[in-house]
């Protein structure tokens, strides 16, 4: 199934869901560094440590091959005047503080947004770190959204997204991981979103959690 089979969806406060494509890297690392800049302030470095992600060759080339996949969706807020910054590469499910601003440079600077994407998601097959799933499933690699946008529903469309992508792929099984460390206040997120708790794992000290949520046909929104 091509990303284009599925439309474009609108959410509250103009939000809107697209197909992602090589062009979004820039902005879906810039969401994960404005999360990671919110997270070393707050002295809580298990998650993702405290580099920026743009600066790191392993996850520009992992974001790029997730939007190579086919799998990435992006949500983009209409409202936002935010636009493409010159160094290009600067920018996860974590609430931030920040309102975007014009500043794009130094590592003391807030960073703002990259044309108005507010949100990311891509989904495909499992984790290899993971234990395989027993049946046909759909697994959701990666969802970062801005919660300086919060009250739009960003985590929560995209994540309606994926139900949507699996029950298309003909799948009733979605899964997820996340961290599971800081309070479990990830976990908690993904529980309040339908996903029930299944095999948690650690890899090298970081711990995880993996979640399942079943899709019913009974469940599906109508068109």
């Amino acid at each position: 199934m091509s990303p284009g089979s599925v439309p474009r969806k609108v959410a509250m406060g103009g939000v809107t869901l697209r197909p992602g494509t090589v062009e979004d890297v820039p902005a879906m690392l810039r969401l994960m560094d404005i999360a990671t800049d919110w997270l070393v302030k707050k002295g809580q470095t298990g998650q993702w440590g405290t580099e920026r992600h743009s600066d790191n060759p392993a996850r520009i080339k992992q974001t790029t091959e997730f939007t190579e996949s086919g799998g990435t969706w992006i949500a983009v807020d209409t409202n936002s005047s935010s636009s493409r910054t010159e160094d290009g590469l600067s920018g996860g499910e974590v609430e931030s503080p920040y309102q975007p601003t014009d500043k794009s440079g130094g590592e003391d600077e807030e960073l703002s947004i990259i044309n108005g994407v507010v949100g990311a998601l891509t989904v495909g097959q499992a984790n290899s770190y993971v234990q395989p799933a027993t049946e046909p499933e759909l697994y959701v690699k990666y969802l970062a959204s801005d919660r300086a946008s919060s009250g739009k529903g960003i985590g929560a469309l995209l994540l309606e997204q994926a139900r949507t992508l699996a029950r298309k792929a003909g799948v009733s099984l979605l899964r997820v991981d996340c961290y599971a460390g800081g309070g479990g206040g990830l976990v908690r997120y993904y529980e309040s979103q339908g996903f029930e708790r299944m095999e948690t794992f650690e890899i090298n000290g970081w711990p995880g959690q993996v979640l399942i949520q079943r899709l019913d046909k009974d469940d599906e929104p109508e068109s």
